[in-house]
Parts: structure tokens; C-alpha cells; sequence
């Protein structure tokens, strides 16, 4: 009986493989059972971006996990970060009443090296080769969302300008806070090896110094010169402390620049101020607060050259505010 079974399948070939058994679908949640948790099945295919970009979460699928062990899968989702901006670091989801974050990476268009000090020509002939220019200031003098690069170090290599950038971030003018702009100054000026000659000074209004408003002061007197006689502890008496000790030690042009606008109305003070203090020391007023023509920019624009309402890209500093500071410093050169 054996023999003839073996022989039957042997004219008749191999027995036919098995039918693979198809994986049971997984089952719906029940009418009460409670999310328990989202998962990530499949990530979007765009994870890296640069800033301004829109977001794309083609091939993002999630599914939820219930509280009886049931399953809902690709669930409908909401993004709630649209456009990449140069410090975004994660892109937030909505799902089902929850919040989701995706890593992303981003590279912050304006800083890309085509816009770079490096990659910025210098002047064959150039009017101001040679010159020495003192830059004073906080985030923005120092280029705190542009890889440390700022209008100091695009003049610098553009004219071949000797730049000295005393500039750290989050500083004020007056003395009522660490490293001030008067305490910093004062301290390169008691240096063995400071600059003999400076032939233009230029000074940022910080946005720094705006929570402190009963702290301003006011600008003194014409006849108030000596750089003794200002109250360094008021944002007034540290600009007109600074000018004098400049005018003193170097005898040369002395440049104050301003913030675009920022929303403070406590900082269109300080610009009002800047002006008073300007007719009487004789200083020049680079003014980004009050140009409207010049900050009339379309938002595509503002996207490249602003990392943030203050801080500009590398682009912004090189494309947008370095035309306004080579007019009011090489004017009639």
C-alpha cells in the first residue's frame, strides 16, 4: 500500500507548496477604548530643508495604538509648522489631539557660503585700502546669526579696511550690566597694543539697553564735554562718555548705527535721543530705524536676509545693509 502511494506520487511530481498564510488584519479599537499612543510607521521623505522652504510630509504615515489592544492605521494628521525658519530645529504635528515632533535639518539660505567674507570680491582700487575702522557693539555688530561675519568684515574685505570689531552679544551701552560697551572700551584703550590711529568709529544703538528705560537718562548740555562728567550707569551718559573718550583718544569721525524697527516703542526713544546727541557732538546717524524706503523689502527678501527680526543672514549684511553703510562711510570718496 505504501509502495503504491510512493509510486502514484511519483508519476504525478512533487506535491504543490503550500499557499502562504495571509497575516490576519489587525483589529479595529472598540467603541470605548482609548488612545494610547501614535506611532511613526514611515517618516516623511523630506527631512532636510533650507530655511524658508515649505513643509512637505509626503510618505509620513502614523498609526494609533488602543487601549484593547486595537489598531487604527494611517491616521489623518495636521502640520502645525508650515515654513521652515532659519532656527527651526523640528517640525510639529497634530494628530488625533496629539502633538508629534519630526527632527529636521535645516540650512539657513542666507548663510550659505556663496555670501560669505570669503567669497565677497575686493576692490581693485579701492578709496579707503589701508584705513583703520573701531566697530562697537552687541549681537549684531558681532554677526550672531551669521557664522560671526557682519557689515565690519565685509567693508574690511571689501575695501581693504584694518577692522578692530569689539563687539559681544547681549551687551549694553550703559554700565549697569557686565561687559557694557564703556567697560570693553575702556579696556581695549588701557591695552599696550591699541590701534594709534582709528580714522572712523562706529557704535551700535543696542536694542540691549531698551528694558531698562528709567535708566536712560538724557543727553547733556553743550557744554558738557568732558568725558569725566557723564554718568556712564544711564544709556545717554555711556554714548556721550564713549564719544568723548573716542574724540579724545583719536580725534576722528564718529558713526552711531541704528536697529530696523523691532516693535519697542522704548527703542524709538533711544533713536530720538541718538539724534539730539548727534547735532551736538557732530556724529553721524546711520539709520536703519526710521528708512522706511530702504526697509520696504518683500517677504521672500526679508526671509534670505533676516534670521530674526534683529539678526541678519550672511546675505542680509552683504546684500541689504552694506550699500547703506558704504554711503555714509565713503561718501564723496
Amino acid at each position: 500500500m505504501a509502495l503504491a502511494a510512493a509510486l502514484l506520487l511519483s508519476a504525478c511530481g512533487s506535491a504543490a507548496p503550500a499557499e502562504p498564510t495571509a497575516e490576519p488584519s489587525p483589529a479595529e479599537p472598540g467603541e470605548d477604548a482609548v488612545l494610547e499612543r501614535l506611532e511613526i510607521v514611515t517618516p516623511p521623505a523630506k527631512t532636510s530643508y533650507e530655511s524658508g522652504d515649505a513643509v512637505d510630509l509626503s510618505g509620513l504615515r502614523i498609526d494609533g495604538h488602543y487601549s484593547d489592544g486595537g489598531l487604527r492605521q494611517d491616521l489623518p494628521y495636521t502640520p502645525q509648522t508650515e515654513i521652515i525658519g532659519t532656527k527651526t530645529s523640528a517640525v510639529s504635528i497634530e494628530c488625533m489631539g496629539m502633538t508629534l515632533t519630526l527632527p529636521v535639518d535645516v540650512t539657513v539660505k542666507g548663510n550659505k557660503p556663496e555670501y560669505s567674507v570669503a567669497q565677497t570680491p575686493a576692490l581693485a582700487d579701492s578709496p579707503a585700502a589701508g584705513l583703520t575702522f573701531f566697530w562697537l557693539g552687541s549681537s549684531v555688530t558681532y554677526g550672531a546669526e551669521s557664522e560671526g561675519e557682519s557689515m565690519a568684515d565685509f567693508i574690511g574685505r571689501k575695501y581693504g579696511v584694518t577692522t578692530i570689531k569689539e563687539a559681544v552679544s547681549g551687551t549694553t551701552l550703559a554700565s549697569y550690566a557686565p561687559n557694557s560697551y564703556v567697560e570693553r572700551l575702556n579696556a581695549y584703550l588701557a591695552r599696550e597694543d591699541r590701534a594709534e590711529r582709528v580714522d572712523a568709529f562706529i557704535c551700535q544703538l543696542s536694542t540691549n539697553d531698551t528694558p531698562y528705560t528709567e535708566q536712560y537718562g538724557s543727553v547733556s548740555p553743550s557744554f558738557m564735554t568732558d568725558c569725566a562728567l557723564f554718568d556712564t550707569a544711564t544709556t545717554f551718559g555711556a554714548m556721550e562718555y564713549i564719544v568723548a573718550r573716542v574724540k579724545e583718544t583719536w580725534d576722528c569721525p564718529v558713526y552711531f548705527y541704528t536697529n530696523p524697527p523691532t516693535g519697542k516703542a522704548s527703542y524709538g526713544t533711544l533713536v530720538e535721543g541718538l539724534y539730539t546727541l548727534a547735532e551736538k557732538w557732530g556724529v553721524t546717524v546711520i539709520d536703519l530705524y526710521n528708512d522706511a524706503e530702504w526697509g520696504d523689502i518683500s517677504d521672500s527678501d526679508r526671509a534670505l536676509y533676516m534670521a530674526d527680526p534683529i539678526h541678519p543672514t550672511r546675505a542680509g549684511y552683504r546684500e541689504w545693509w552694506l550699500p547703506k553703510f558704504e554711503l555714509a562711510l565713503f561718501a564723496g570718496q
